[in-house]
């Protein structure tokens, strides 16, 4: 067999040199590779002629495969040795400088004192190879994309995640800290300056960032102006964090101050979710907004139980509407000259199984920060026109009622739709059922607002400003926005005989809305003097603990049918008479 394939006539003939491919046979001893012989397209694949190739006598594999690729390839010839047979993909030196790609494969075909001679062939590959980098490059590409903030080149909020658990997991004796910072107002830099100077900021942020995080941390950027970073607790220094960044700013001579807050959680266990320890991050960072002395905060124990206490209330929040655990509460309505009730507010209150009533406080903020609020407050609404509707079938006393809207329930389905759909429901007159929303809602995208509001008093809907002059807008907003009531924030009946500024606020504000034609509520009349001040100053109508607490809806329903109205009334006059 070996005398036959070591024939050179053999190489020479067509049916060899027809094949796709070079065919070579070769020596293995000593741990060196000798060529005994290749055919015509084994020599053409590194750009000679067989003659040419034979002159140069190319004698040794190493002598065509490049340089980086030769250990490899030896590597690789070794394992097989014990096989018999060699596989493997390499780059060999062409005679015009480029550089293919071909598959090797060897049988061994004989053993002579020692010496192993090997059959092989040669595939160019080149172009398979190269479609495949290609593939790997745009996939690598493709890649970086997705976990890389195209502006600033950090992480994304999922890959920030990931390689910090692996950094934890690859120092486990190490102490690390998390670290949330964010511009205020960052918006007014795109405003005043434009968004390129705003994306230049944030890409000089995102240097410094990386350069606080050195080799061993990690950084990303998880918002429009919010960037957050993991790296060594004994690299951390605040205050020349700080001083760092305040440098890029004015370096860049904008003109205008802006404050960077931050927010640190220095890591207590490696174990939890990557996602709790920025939530612990972005706590501390909250816990600071709009305080103008303070720039950082850590993340306390305080907040701990605040976050876990939200996490308890999440867990069951959807169950507790389900279970119909939210109960309609109403605050009445009061004429202050004769103490009749007019209608009422309505509120909600949680009696949660095994816990008791859970105060609204403690709820109401987490509903409203997940967007939850929006379905309460219309499972509260449905239940206001369920009971509205109930007292007209029954031939009852129907005093309207207004029910809350949040700001987020503009902005889920259409709210005016859905309302009148409610009304259409229970058939009933767009009188009873009121709705108040807060100045501070007004405050925000007016056209949605504003435009949702103006249709649903074209339909007959009163629509109510709560808690007015509470604040900056307020006298723009009797001039401008859609509203038939005002209910006057309580903050200016507290302390009202303190400086007397508060009873002359309260004075003006109802002379204003009596000469615009719109009547005033006022909230938190707690006693005999705010009665008196209120009807002297020509205000209506009021709410509060004087005239009543907020009550079950049916113990509201037997103050309106003048059940016990006058022994409520009595027994709250007495309290805080």
């Amino acid at each position: 067999m070996c005398s036959i394939l070591e024939n050179r006539g053999l190489f020479e003939s067509s049916v060899v040199n027809t094949v796709p491919g070079g065919i070579i046979v070769c020596e293995i001893a000593e741990g060196k590779t000798k060529l005994l012989n290749y055919n015509r397209k084994a020599a053409e694949m590194i750009g000679y002629t067989l003659e040419e190739a034979e002159a140069k006598k190319i004698t040794e594999i190493d002598q065509f495969i490049i340089e980086k690729d030769r250990y490899r390839v030896m590597e690789e010839v070794e394992k097989g040795l014990y096989k018999g047979s060699i596989s493997c993909e390499f780059q060999i030196n062409h005679r015009d400088g480029t550089h293919p790609w071909v598959y090797f494969h060897a049988e061994r075909v004989r053993e002579i004192a020692n010496h192993l001679i090997y059959a092989a062939v040669l595939v160019d590959m080149t172009r398979a190879k190269e479609a495949e980098l290609e593939a790997k490059k745009h996939a690598a590409h493709s890649q970086y994309i997705y976990e890389h903030d195209a502006l600033t080149g950090l992480y994304r909020k999922e890959t920030f995640e990931k390689k910090t658990e692996e950094l934890l997991k690859k120092y486990p004796d190490e102490d690390f800290v998390i670290v949330k910072w964010d511009a205020e107002h960052f918006k007014l830099i795109n405003e005043l300056s434009g968004y390129e100077i705003g994306n230049q900021v944030l890409m000089n942020a995102a240097k410094l960032l990386m350069n606080f995080v050195r080799r061993r941390g990690v950084a990303g950027r998880i918002g429009a102006d919010q960037f957050i970073s993991c790296y060594p607790l004994r690299n951390l220094d605040m205050q020349r964090s700080l001083r760092k960044v305040q440098e890029m700013l004015e370096g860049m001579h904008l003109g205008y101050e802006v404050k960077v807050n931050a927010g640190i959680y220095v890591i207590q266990d490696k174990n939890e979710p990557v996602d709790f320890m920025c939530d612990k991050a972005a706590l501390a960072l909250s816990s600071i907004e709009g305080k103008y002395m303070e720039s950082y905060a850590y993340y306390g124990k305080k907040m701990m139980n605040n976050m876990m206490r939200e996490q308890e209330i999440k867990n069951v929040m959807r169950e507790a509407l389900e279970n119909e655990q939210f109960k309609v509460y109403v605050q009445p309505k009061f004429d202050v000259t004769t103490g009749k009730v007019v209608g009422g507010e309505a509120l909600v209150r949680w009696e949660r199984p095994g816990h008791g009533f859970v105060k609204p406080e403690e709820f109401i903020p987490f509903f409203e920060q997940s967007g939850f609020i929006s379905s309460m407050d219309r499972y509260i609404w449905k239940k206001v026109a369920g009971y509205l509707d109930d007292c007209v079938r029954q031939g009852k006393k129907v005093l309207p009622i207004s029910v809350n809207a949040s700001r987020i329930d503009f902005y889920r389905d259409n709210l005016y739709e859905h309302f009148i759909d409610l009304l259409k429901e229970y058939n009933l007159a767009s009188k009873y059922l009121e709705l108040e929303v807060t100045e501070s809602a007004y405050a925000t995208d007016e056209d949605i607002i504003y435009t949702t509001l103006e249709q649903l008093q074209d339909a007959g809907v009163t629509i109510l400003i709560d808690d007015f002059g509470s604040g900056y807008s307020s006298f723009n907003m009797m001039k401008e926005a859609p509203v038939d009531v005002l209910k006057l924030d309580m903050v200016f009946l507290k302390d009202i005989d303190k400086n007397g500024r508060g009873k002359t606020i309260v004075k003006h504000m109802v002379q204003l809305a009596n000469e615009l034609m719109i009547p005033v509520i006022a909230e938190g009349v707690e006693t005999k003097e705010h009665v008196e001040l209120l009807q002297e100053i020509g205000c209506d109508y009021a709410q509060g603990y004087y005239f009543s607490r907020p009550i079950p809806i049916e113990e509201y329903d037997h103050m309106v049918q003048g059940v016990y109205a006058k022994k409520a009334e009595e027994n709250s006059a007495e309290k805080y008479a």
